[in-house]
């Protein structure tokens, strides 16, 4: 409202408010979208039942339709996610090209194949009640609701969707709260601090050295992170991390990557601005038309 009253130069644009921007002849000439260095997941608690086993967090992943969310949900040209890092990272692979993606047969053979050797139904897995938790906003919980029909839809699954203010949450889904005050799947997202895949897979994942929100148990990923980022080889450095990207995404499926990220923004004409793939906002960079600013506000 601020921007459209002309308070304000420049701002991003509001997932409920994508449709009326591209639409309308003015905001739709400010309108600005463009590939940014973050992306966004979910990640499974791998030490809590029925998400322990890999069988139940592949089937989830694969019954995520990305590119329909994007286009139906989000609307800002996102790139579907099936590996942690986005292009223009050093390591990341090429989208799409390790990891898993929507494959609802495949979805819906390795829950199957759970709940058979479990000698369980559809009925007594829901009866288990999964917990889908976000931060609150209004975004992400478009976003959580389309995922929970993606897995009703695909694999009969009931989610229960649950939201926490931002501190709350954090706590919540950190590695040290009790297991049973931990939801089952949690969102998360991740920008860059630097252009180099040891900022993405081996800090936020790595069991030993990383974050670890996924509570994933020590293994062979971990090793390769590590020698990856000794190595002095920038081609060894690329295939381990691609190694390492296919092993927790496909074999580990140790979370869902959902999608990389754009900037969606709205600047108006006196402003010259640009965009810094890296960083923060550069406004020595920036220069406005004044005439035009204050010819636009009445002055």
């Amino acid at each position: 409202a601020m921007y459209e009253n002309n308070e304000l130069d420049t701002t991003g644009v509001p997932l409920p408010e994508m449709d009326r921007v591209k639409a309308d002849p003015v905001l739709s000439q400010d309108f600005y979208s463009a590939p940014t260095p973050c992306t966004y997941y979910y990640g499974f608690t791998n030490t809590k039942p029925p998400f322990d086993d890999v069988r139940v967090r592949s089937a989830f992943s694969m019954a995520i339709d990305r590119q329909s969310l994007i286009d139906n949900v989000l609307k800002g040209g996102q790139i579907p996610a099936t590996s942690f890092a986005p292009p223009g990272i050093f390591g990341a692979p090429e989208p799409g090209a390790v990891g898993l993606g929507y494959d609802p047969a495949a979805a819906q053979a390795s829950l199957q194949e759970y709940l058979d050797e479990k000698g369980m139904t559809i009925d007594d897995f829901n009866a288990l009640g999964t917990v889908l938790m976000h931060n609150t906003s209004e975004g992400h919980a478009n976003i959580a609701a389309a995922i929970q029909q993606m897995w009703s839809d695909t694999l009969g699954v009931e989610v229960t969707v649950e939201n926490q203010e931002w501190a709350v949450y954090l706590n919540t889904v950190g590695p040290d709260t009790p297991i049973e005050e931990v939801p089952h799947v949690w969102r998360m997202g991740w920008c860059a601090d630097y252009p180099d895949e040891n900022n993405w897979i081996h800090e936020v994942f790595n069991a030993d050295e990383g974050a670890n929100r996924l509570r994933r148990t020590s293994g062979e990923f971990d090793e390769i992170t590590v020698q990856a980022g000794r190595s002095q080889d920038p081609d060894e450095r690329a295939a381990l991390y691609a190694q390492a990207e296919d092993m927790l995404a496909r074999i580990e499926a140790a979370y869902a990557p959902i999608y990389h990220y754009t900037t969606v923004n709205v600047t108006h004409q006196w402003l010259t601005r640009n965009f810094p793939p890296l960083g923060a906002n550069d406004f020595f960079n920036w220069t406005i038309d004044w005439d035009a600013k204050l010819e636009a506000q009445g002055q």
